[in-house]
């Protein structure tokens, strides 16, 4: 089969298959097209040792090669925590435990994508955030249900769902952002004035 003939999702095979014979524990594959230009596969697995993490990086890369394919990057291979292979369309992640319990890729990369009337890609942060916001006020339920309330145990940086909901609705923020992302190629040219 010639490189240029093989389809993302033979290559994501072939990289699940190399990970699964060197035993790569919880194997995920995340589907992100129509999510990002970055890939259409993420292949996350996890290793038990540096030792392990590499000899499963070194398994994805040997089993694609053989299929005339070379990685276009490779990071993290000296630490053996997080590797990374990049193959354009497909990226793996062969990550310690302990970095991907960190980093969480899994639940970074499978939230809803949803867009507004005009296509526009709206980013599902105001869900993280108040799912976040209401785990804190559990939390602190629970707290005080445990320890007996202190109403005088107020933190200024504490908010709730209304000062989300405002925060949120603002428009100016959301205006900037829009701005900043028209402007990509500014980056390119140097620094902004």
């Amino acid at each position: 089969m010639k490189p240029s003939t093989l389809t993302s999702e033979q290559k994501r095979d072939i990289i699940v298959a190399a990970a699964e014979d060197k035993k790569a524990n919880y194997s995920t594959e995340i589907d992100l097209r129509g999510k990002t230009l970055i890939a259409d596969f993420f292949i996350i697995c996890s290793g038990t040792s540096n030792i392990h993490i590499r000899s499963i990086s070194d398994g994805v890369i040997e089993a694609m090669e053989e299929n005339g394919i070379r990685a276009h990057r490779t990071e993290g291979y000296s630490e053996a925590t997080w590797i990374v292979v990049d193959y354009g369309d497909v990226i793996v992640h062969v990550m310690s435990e302990t970095e991907r319990e960190h980093y969480k890729l899994e639940k970074l990369w499978t939230r809803e994508v949803v867009a507004d009337p005009t296509g526009t890609v709206i980013l599902p942060i105001s869900a993280a955030l108040r799912d976040d916001a209401h785990a804190r006020d559990e939390a602190d339920e629970e707290g005080s249900d445990e320890e007996g309330s202190d109403e005088d145990d107020t933190d200024e940086d504490d908010f709730d769902e209304d000062d989300l909901d405002e925060a949120l609705d603002g428009g100016d923020d959301e205006d900037e952002l829009t701005a900043l992302d028209s402007n990509e190629k500014d980056h390119t040219d140097g620094p902004r004035a």
